[in-house]
């Protein structure tokens, strides 16, 4: 096509404007954000009490939820813009003819009738025809289910979504975007993962509890409100339901997308990219790191060593070269033998492409007038077709125990190189080439950090696993080498089989399925796998593993199914994924803490309050308050603040832990607070605010709940327990985040002083909310009827004193283990069953 020609097609409008992307759509990141059940539910109710005019309870009921929607979305839209930037740089680009010369443009580039050359490793991003073919094979499995390739010839289809296994060839655009035969199909793929982490499990196991004690709250509610004749009217139900909802930690997942994408703007600072967000937490709880050897260990450097023959030397090199030169299958080996070596003439008239599968190409070539087919690969599949392999043997075995991968070239004697599929003919060894990886100068200390964090390492090559093994020895990385050869693993099966996968470290002359094989064996029997992977035959084991890693050099095939990809191939950036992925659980265990405390306090004061004296503990705009102050605000800079930390693989038991006895202390004093106030001791010390008349029905509301037996005690006691509530929350964050040891439950401290200040900060504004509140109205808008002096005030300080002291030795005598081991128990049992749902 000529430049005229593609500015025709664009014009026409047929050009492929449908792109591909790395990260959520704004509109899918707003969708996420708002839309959720729990969210729709509280707006409803905002609505409601704003059509009955309660503009402050409204406010209240959709206020937070507001606000951390508005936070979320942004954090998200920012840390998209900038993956975004990112991931331009590896965009998938398209060679294309035009003007009679092939050139690289940008798939969003591609018009109808381009001619795109599709190469092994490449993945087809539109529909068309092929025209021109070199031993072809793609791999539709994406689009049928099929695992095995496909060889294509001129005039077959090649369908979007499909990728190039080997060979090579060049086809004609006919269909792009949502016209394509898998655009459908390719339209959910792309869809961003929702494979859950640790942390999403572990806080939706709790939520979904909270939910359901939620559920069964509000039905009491309207069972209660239906069955008895009482005062309490439309508005005063919609606030309850909005007080009961409030059990649920809404915000609390809205927090953790942000800690993501905190940790995902730090990491693209760090040269890895996240395609989804969450995996940089999940690197936190990998305990097996499975890799391949090239990229890893190695560079994708190679280089010819030297050569031992088993015919003369010049015919072994003459076979030699003109393979090379006639191979379509070039990769870095045969790359390294032309660089040393150079190429020739030759006529080609057919050839077997390399795929990992196979482990060997072959060509037939006419030389000298004489049709003759020369093979290359592994020693293992060919050796099958040699008379006498024992010598082929020994030098690859002297090879591989110097560190050297090897490949053999040898000679086929017979007919044609197909019979529908690739068929060697009997083979006669030429020589046997041994080529050199250039090992990372960083592999030893990027391992030694993985081994640091507990995680064992894995190597999956396609090489002789005792190549693999003697660079272990030449790179100086430790630890004693178990290994296990694909063959072996093909004749193990059941518990054997698992086993050996677990206990073997260096696994060599691996396929594509045996490496799926390996990582789906380790994740049933309950490891948290990594997989770090750059080229097609890695595909489906980062598909499955828990954490997919691939390297920006990789292909295309590769970084699409990947979590995370390495830019520049930086393999020592990992270790920093480990400190981010720790950061994000250490501040997501703290902020936990938090959320949990207060959701429980929220259960049992309604449990209490209600049960004992028929009206809420709280109301919505109070409530609010509560949770601003001292939780929102301090999670939020908790997440930011969060320094790495030893973790735990699985956090919820150690918060629970925490959450379970504060919660009951803090309840417990609550109901002491609420009783003291409610029953009358304190009526001399109060008043009310001024102009509020008893008898006034537009003061009722604020004054007293409706049904309420003793209006006066019932505001007394709410109003008494809401600064204990909120001075309370903010002074466990001294315990969650202990500066010296008098505030720490385990002995164990942390060296910012950042949380302490912060507690500082925030009694002291809590203290400034009360004190601009001398007239009613200010009063009435917070929902507070009473003014309280001085003397009111000191004695729930020395309720909290009281309260800060007993809850420091609940928590550091442990007398609630017995509660939280049980309760541990059963969650560590049903996580397991989870995981291994999620493993099959």
């Amino acid at each position: 096509m000529t430049d005229d020609d593609v500015n025709e097609r664009i014009s026409k409008g047929e050009i492929n404007s449908v792109e591909q992307t790395v990260s959520r759509t704004y509109a899918d990141i707003i969708k996420k954000n708002v839309l959720t059940v729990f969210n729709l539910i509280l707006f409803a109710l905002g609505a409601l009490l704003f059509y009955f005019r309660e503009p402050a309870s409204a406010l209240a009921a959709t206020g937070i939820i507001t606000m951390n929607i508005l936070i979320a979305t942004i954090q998200e839209i920012r840390a998209k813009r900038r993956l975004d930037k990112i991931a331009l740089l590896m965009r998938p680009m398209v060679a294309v003819v035009r003007n009679d010369a092939e050139s690289e443009i940008d798939q969003a580039k591609i018009v109808k009738d381009d001619i795109i050359h599709l190469r092994s490793g490449d993945q087809a991003l539109v529909d068309g025809v092929l025209l021109k073919v070199r031993s072809i094979e793609l791999d539709e499995s994406l689009l049928t289910g099929e695992s095995s390739t496909v060889r294509k010839n001129a005039g077959d289809i090649v369908y979007s979504g499909s990728y190039c296994v080997s060979g090579e060839g060049y086809y004609r655009v006919t269909a792009f975007g949502n016209d394509t035969f898998a655009a459908e199909m390719l339209a959910s793929a792309k869809k961003f993962d929702n494979k859950q982490s640790p942390l999403q499990m572990e806080t939706g196991t709790v939520t979904k509890t909270l939910m359901i004690i939620a559920i069964i709250f509000l039905a009491m509610m309207l069972i209660v409100s239906a069955l008895t004749d009482t005062d309490m009217n439309a508005v005063g139900n919609l606030k309850m339901a909005v007080i009961i909802l409030d059990i649920v930690p809404i915000g609390l997942f809205l927090m953790i997308v942000i800690a993501y994408m905190i940790a995902a703007v730090r990491m693209s600072d760090s040269g890895i990219l996240l395609q989804r967000s969450n995996s940089v937490e999940s690197m936190s709880h990998v305990d097996t790191v499975c890799m391949d050897k090239t990229g890893t260990i190695t560079t994708n450097r190679l280089i010819f060593k030297e050569m031992t023959s088993f015919t003369d030397q010049q015919t072994a090199e003459h076979y030699l070269k003109l393979f090379s030169s006639a191979t379509g299958s070039s990769n870095r080996t045969v790359d390294a033998i032309t660089e040393h070596y150079g190429k020739v003439d030759f006529e080609l008239i057919d050839e077997i492409m390399f795929s990992s599968d196979r482990k060997y190409s072959a060509v037939k070539v006419i030389d000298n007038g004489t049709e003759v087919s020369i093979i290359m690969g592994a020693f293992e599949p060919l050796s099958k077709k040699m008379e006498d392999p024992e010598s082929v043997k020994e030098a690859v075995d002297n090879y591989a125990s110097a560190g050297l991968r090897t490949v053999i070239l040898a000679k086929g004697n017979g007919n044609g190189l197909y019979c529908d599929d690739p068929v060697l003919p009997v083979l006669e060894p030429m020589a046997v080439i041994a080529i050199e990886d250039e090992i990372r100068h960083d592999c030893k200390e990027t391992i030694d950090a993985f081994i640091e964090n507990g995680m064992e390492i894995k190597i999956i090559s396609g090489d002789d696993p005792r190549a693999v093994d003697a660079l272990f020895r030449i790179a100086g990385l430790p630890g004693k080498r178990r290994i296990l050869s694909g063959d072996e693993l093909d004749g193990l099966t059941g518990r054997e089989r698992t086993g050996r996968i677990i206990e073997t470290n260096i696994f060599g002359r691996m396929k594509p399925n045996h490496k799926e094989m390996i990582v789906e064996e380790l994740r049933r029997s309950g490891r948290y796998v990594a997989m770090v992977g750059d080229g097609v035959n890695d595909v489906k084991a980062l598909k499955v593993a828990n954490v997919g890693i691939a390297l920006q050099s990789g292909s295309g095939a590769a970084r699409s199914v990947a979590d995370m990809v390495l830019m520049s191939d930086r393999f020592a950036s990992l270790p920093k994924a480990l400190v981010e992925g720790n950061r994000t659980v250490s501040g997501m265990r703290d902020i936990l803490k938090l959320y949990l405390m207060r959701n429980f306090v929220m259960a049992l004061m309604i449990i209490l309050i209600v049960g004992i004296f028929g009206t809420p503990p709280i109301l919505p705009v109070p409530a609010a308050f509560y949770a601003f102050v001292s939780l929102s605000i301090i999670s939020f800079f908790m997440v930011i603040w969060a320094e790495p930390s030893d973790i735990e693989r699985t956090i919820l038991p150690g918060v629970l832990r925490y959450a379970i006895p504060t919660a009951l202390t803090v309840s417990l004093f609550g109901l002491i607070t609420y009783v003291l106030f409610y029953l009358g001791g304190a009526y001399e010390m109060l008043h009310l605010a001024p102009g509020v008349n008893i008898t006034d029905p537009s003061v009722r509301p604020y004054f007293g709940w409706p049904g309420a037996a003793d209006p006066l005690a019932e505001v007394m006691g709410r109003n008494a327990l809401l600064p204990f509530l909120v001075v309370a929350g903010i002074l466990q964050t001294l315990f969650v985040a202990p500066r010296f040891k008098f505030f720490s439950i385990n002995g164990k401290t942390t060296k910012d002083a950042k949380p302490t200040i912060l507690v500082l900060l925030l009694l002291g504004l809590t203290a400034l909310a009360y004190w601009p509140m001398n007239t009613y109205e200010e009063f009435a808008l917070f929902e507070i009827a009473i003014i309280m002096p001085y003397t009111a005030y000191a004695l729930i300080a020395v309720i909290l004193m009281v309260w800060f002291f007993f809850t420091r030795w609940v928590l550091r005598s442990g007398i609630f283990d017995p509660i939280t081991d049980r309760i541990e128990q059963r969650y560590s049992s049903r996580m397991k069953k989870m995981r291994r749902k999620e493993a099959q």
